[in-house]
């Protein structure tokens, strides 16, 4: 029964068939190395664009050697040429897989394949000190989501590790910065969380969208609530489903 088991293990992982739906992308590793793949389904008039380059590039290229082994002068950077020597535009292929049927070989060649939709990460809390004088200098405890979308697989896959955990540290570490050096009653005005929010989203897009090839949208501050007042009610987990409604409580605004 066990031989009988292990076999059936073995041609379930036989698959020559990996499938991208419409709401994802994909990677295509051989050998461990993702691969570029031609691009589907190419919009009639970016294909048009291609071409057109394509002839441009191909006026001014020459091909060395025999019909089946060419070597192509003056070739740009990212542009390819076929056995025959037509050139072909660096858009035409593309690490990333648009939606569609791929074959691969089993052990050899696999497909990852990850959402591309929108996502709301819920990035948990920070505490920091305000800058008033003496007595009245407290901690506040800031509460925050974050709404992303994966725009390069490769980038996201490649470029850094678990990108998702590491997009919940880098926000938080970066509100974190931007909270400093305010006053408590700064906290309760509209336009500095405002500006603070424009300001990690900024500060995030330079490495996150730039390097990591994820697409943020917004960043949300849910929720600012005198640490005191968490203490208060008994030592509860600082998280935002408690911290709002403790903050707006009369009797808690009233101690």
């Amino acid at each position: 029964m066990g031989l009988i088991q292990e076999l059936a293990d073995l041609v379930g992982k036989l698959t020559f068939v990996g499938i991208v739906h419409e709401y994802e992308q994909g990677l295509y590793f051989r050998s461990g190395v993702v691969i570029e793949k031609r691009v589907r389904g190419v919009r009639p008039g970016d294909l048009a664009e291609m071409v057109a380059e394509e002839r441009q590039v191909q006026t001014k290229v020459r091909c060395l050697g025999g019909a089946l082994r060419r070597r192509v002068v003056g070739l740009p950077e990212g542009y390819r040429t076929t056995w025959s020597g037509r050139v072909l535009h660096p858009r035409r292929f593309s690490k990333v897989l648009r939606p569609g049927v791929y074959f691969h070989l089993p052990f050899i060649e696999h497909i990852v394949t990850d959402s591309r939709q929108e996502r709301v990460l819920n990035l948990g809390f920070i505490s920091v000190l305000t800058t008033d004088p003496g007595p009245a200098c407290r901690a506040v405890v800031i509460s925050c989501n974050l709404r992303y979308e994966v725009m390069n697989l490769y980038r996201a896959y490649t470029a850094v590790y678990d990108y998702e955990a590491s997009l919940r540290y880098h926000t938080l570490s970066i509100l974190a910065q931007k909270s400093l050096g305010k006053r408590y009653d700064e906290w309760q005005e509209p336009p500095t969380i405002a500006a603070l929010e424009k300001q990690v989203i900024e500060e995030l897009r330079k490495i996150v969208t730039e390097k990591w090839g994820l697409k943020i949208h917004q960043v949300y501050i849910t929720d600012v609530t005198d640490a005191r007042i968490l203490k208060f009610v008994g030592d509860l987990p600082m998280v935002p489903s408690i911290a709002a409604p403790v903050a707006a409580s009369p009797a808690a605004a009233t101690t």
